[in-house]
């Protein structure tokens, strides 16, 4: 089985250094220019469909710092793996959770400036937000979650309404992908692994100078970085998140669902 999160980067001599002619400069983050997506059985996620390509002669994935995907994936690991109750995977996954989504942004909308319409907001949406994958960054975006059971983390996506001219964004329109607990873990271990091998490589090509003159590199910060960013992992996998208070969500959920709000 493919490795679930892929990546490949930019070759050297083919990275747009940031700033203005005389002021070009690169640092770590801009070092991981590239490519990726993600293997989903049979379907790949950020790979935009045939005819989006066509449209605009893009690249076949999501063209962007291979960084941004690990920094969300990692922020993402210790809610993804505290399981979801059975009873509240409708509000998430599938037709009903699409259903959710309509009437909570409807509820929302009509916006309100007292405390409790606030904390009913957060309690029955943040929960949602922290086990969906970041991509406002990407236009149109990609709507993808990871969730877990008590044996599996579940990997959905929904790009049903991302439209280049009318056309589908995405190749992979709407689906599920399911893979054990710690295969998960362990794909986000070697995705890390992968990417810290990738840019030690680069790192090391860069301090022997293999970027042009004019681009300015602070060496001795890109070698912290790089060593920091290796140790982010232990990090990210020991942090510790408040356990989500299913109650609150419940309880919060109802009264969307009621549609009445109480002062």
């Amino acid at each position: 089985m493919p490795a679930l999160f892929q990546f490949t980067l930019t070759p050297l001599e083919l990275i747009q250094p940031w700033g203005e002619p005389g002021e070009y400069c690169l640092h770590w983050f801009g070092l991981t220019d590239g490519q990726y997506w993600m293997e989903v059985g049979a379907n790949k996620l950020f790979e935009y469909s045939e005819n989006a390509r066509g449209l605009l002669g893009i690249s076949r994935y999501c063209d962007y710092h291979v960084v941004r995907l690990y920094e969300d994936v990692l922020e993402m690991v210790p809610h993804v793996l505290e399981p979801v109750p059975s009873s509240l995977v409708k509000y998430l996954s599938g037709d009903m959770g699409r259903a959710w989504d309509e009437k909570a942004s409807s509820w929302y909308s009509e916006g309100c400036e007292r405390d409790r319409f606030w904390a009913i907001a957060d309690d029955a949406s943040a929960w949602i937000g922290s086990r969906t994958l970041d991509t406002g960054y990407l236009s149109p975006s990609t709507k993808i979650r990871m969730w877990s059971d008590q044996s599996l983390v579940h990997v959905e996506w929904d790009n049903t309404e991302k439209l280049i001219q009318g056309s589908p964004a995405w190749s992979a329109s709407r689906g599920i992908f399911c893979l054990s607990r710690a295969k998960f873990l362990a794909e986000v271990l070697s995705f890390h692994t992968r990417l810290m091998k990738k840019m030690s490589e680069r790192v090391e090509k860069v301090l022997a100078g293999a970027l042009p003159p004019e681009v300015q590199v602070d060496f001795s910060g890109l070698q912290r970085e790089q060593s920091e960013r290796f140790r982010s992992i232990e990090t990210a996998l020991k942090e510790l998140v408040v356990p989500t208070n299913w109650q609150s969500v419940t309880e919060a959920i109802h009264e969307i669902e009621r549609n009445t709000f109480d002062v």
